[in-house]
């Protein structure tokens, strides 16, 4: 059976998932997602109404909304990492509320200057945050570390208890906002790019090194993550980061067939978290 598409066009956004697309393509053609399926269910396009992402409800819609074969298409899992499913920029989606899957998009449009996050936030006084998106983009995509991964959930713990409480009051204030997880925002993505950076894993696992000078290692970096202040706190991400590679280096000694070898970069630093239980 050839599916003709509806009368009014729906335009489809980045990563749009089919819920958020059949919902918003049904009521622009004044009917609803049930009325639409049961009638192709009648016509024997697919068996019933399924809420399930079928190939055949995939490629249905698809047609119904003349949309391009890549549609509906964003991978749930990538390198072993959830891709989120959440709601897509108020800006970019001319406040229609959509939702998807952007895995290489952090919690910033920097296009609009929003904060992705529940809820969204204009953070044009804060443009350390769209500098920081940049650097998520351009670094940690592309190494598999998406907004949910335990390594940016891990890089989110040590910014929100490293950063220095005038340095949140400041951006509190000039963002208008009381989110310290968007405030930390710059500091997150900074020591998830820390832990995932190839060279400072080799220089962090190196055979025969001392616990005290790979804290020496974590305190000098750590430091480096977060702007100077007199209420400075990164010593104790320095903690975490030191605490997280000798548990490493302590698993890489008594199976190192298990772990590779690798350093723990993307995937086999995600590989790392499941074996030592995060």
């Amino acid at each position: 059976m050839t599916i003709q598409p509806l009368p009014v066009p729906t335009r489809i956004f980045g990563g749009e998932g089919l819920i958020s697309y059949a919902s918003r393509h049904a009521v622009r053609n004044g009917t609803t997602v049930q009325e639409i399926e049961r009638s192709l269910s009648e016509a024997g396009a697919f068996p019933k109404p399924s809420h399930r992402r079928t190939p055949e409800r995939l490629q249905a819609w698809r047609s119904l909304g003349d949309l391009h074969e890549r549609a509906f298409a964003t991978p749930a899992v990538i390198d072993g990492a959830d891709v989120i499913v959440r709601a897509l920029c108020l800006r970019c989606t001319q406040g229609s509320g959509g939702t998807g899957r952007i895995p290489r998009i952090g919690w910033v449009c920097a296009g609009h200057r929003r904060w992705l996050g529940t809820p969204q936030h204009d953070i044009r006084a804060l443009p350390e945050l769209v500098a920081a998106e940049r650097h998520y983009r351009r670094v940690l995509a592309p190494r598999g570390v998406l907004v949910r991964s335990p390594i940016m959930q891990w890089a989110r713990e040590c910014a929100i208890t490293g950063i220095a409480g005038s340095h949140a009051a400041e951006r509190y204030r000039r963002g208008a906002t009381s989110n310290l997880t968007l405030v930390a925002y710059p500091e997150t993505v900074r020591i998830a790019r820390l832990v995932t950076n190839p060279g400072f894993n080799t220089q962090m696992l190196q055979p025969g090194l001392r616990a005290g000078e790979r804290h020496a290692m974590s305190v000098k970096a750590s430091t480096g993550s977060f702007p100077r202040a007199e209420d400075d706190e990164s010593w104790r991400v320095a903690h975490r980061v030191t605490a997280m590679f000798n548990a490493i280096a302590r698993e890489i000694e008594r199976n190192p067939f298990r772990m590779g070898g690798a350093s723990p970069s993307s995937t086999p630093l995600a590989q790392a978290w499941k074996i030592w239980g995060r």
